[in-house]
């Protein structure tokens, strides 16, 4: 199984990103904090400085609502050779992202979607898209099957679906909760849908979830948060094992080291994320972010310090 580590703003940054690459190797797929498109526009250097290194590995997550603004977004990422596929968000709920009308807001208006959806179609690059399973707190089959036969009208033969509705101008942190998760539309949308690559986003944190979606023939998920708590999470329930896990964070450290600005303080986050659930947790962290020095960090690791459950 493929375990998609689903893009969140504040916490998928390129550090904690190739952090996931050098633990878990083929085994993840990364995705981009969302990028507005005119950020890739009007400052497109300082974009990829923010959000990527040369030798990335991760699909970079798009929001846009203006078609020609999409297109010159587009043509821009179509001549960045370390960017090989690109995700349109149809799913963020957030209060910001509803004022500008993308994500989730946007799905309200189909044809501005289907509009937006052409021109991605046109992107040298592989194209997907990540989604809601509806809008709103009722149920609605409609929603999410008129979508994936637009999408499949548009040549987008990847979808990630939340499997949860999502609900505008509901508080963000409570439609982590609500509505309830529906994984019985989802699986009725692989059956009729057997031509899009769907794969299943929302409440996947524990083995029971991931075992269900394995079983019925699944083979890519997509899991947040639990990720970034327990980074460790797949390790730790013996779902994918990690040989020599001090090594495997020594050559991150060394490959971050390659570029000329690094930032300890963003180094010292991606990697607490390592400590959760260990025995001695909080004299392991406060080890990390007692370090003055990138170097410092690096030797707690060479010494072998930690000592992994």
């Amino acid at each position: 199984m493929i375990f998609h580590v689903a893009p969140m703003m504040g916490y998928t940054d390129y550090y904690f990103r190739n952090l996931m690459h050098f633990l878990y190797e083929d085994k993840v797929r990364t995705y981009s904090e969302m990028i507005v498109d005119k950020a890739m526009i009007f400052n497109t250097e300082k974009t990829l400085t923010k959000h990527f290194c040369t030798l990335n590995k991760s699909v970079i997550q798009i929001a846009g609502s203006n078609p020609n603004e999409i297109s010159q977004c587009l043509k821009i990422i179509n001549n960045i050779p370390y960017i090989s596929e690109i995700n349109f968000n149809l799913g963020c709920p957030s209060s910001r992202v509803q004022e500008n009308k993308l994500g989730l807001a946007l799905t309200q208006y189909p044809e501005e979607v289907h509009n937006c959806l052409k021109e991605f179609s046109k992107s040298k690059k592989i194209v997907s898209v990540k989604c809601r399973l509806g809008l709103g707190l009722d149920e609605d089959q409609d929603y999410i099957y008129n979508f994936l036969e637009m999408f499949k009208s548009n040549n987008i033969t990847k979808v990630i679906i939340h499997c949860r509705n999502g609900v505008l101008n509901l508080n963000t942190k409570k439609n982590r909760t609500i509505p309830k998760i529906n994984y019985q539309l989802f699986f009725k949308c692989l059956k009729d849908f057997p031509n899009i690559k769907l794969i299943p986003n929302g409440e996947i944190g524990n083995i029971d979830t991931i075992n269900n979606f394995s079983n019925n023939n699944i083979k890519d998920v997509m899991i947040g948060r639990k990720f970034f708590d327990e980074s460790l999470f797949l390790h730790n329930n013996r779902i994918i094992e990690i040989h020599d896990i001090d090594t495997k964070v020594l050559n991150y450290l060394s490959f971050m080291l390659q570029y000329p600005i690094v930032k300890k303080n963003l180094i010292q986050k991606s990697l607490l994320t390592l400590l959760t659930n260990l025995k001695d947790s909080k004299k392991y962290k406060k080890k990390i972010l007692n370090a003055q020095t990138i170097d410092e960090i690096l030797s707690i690791f060479e010494r072998r310090e930690i000592i992994w459950n």
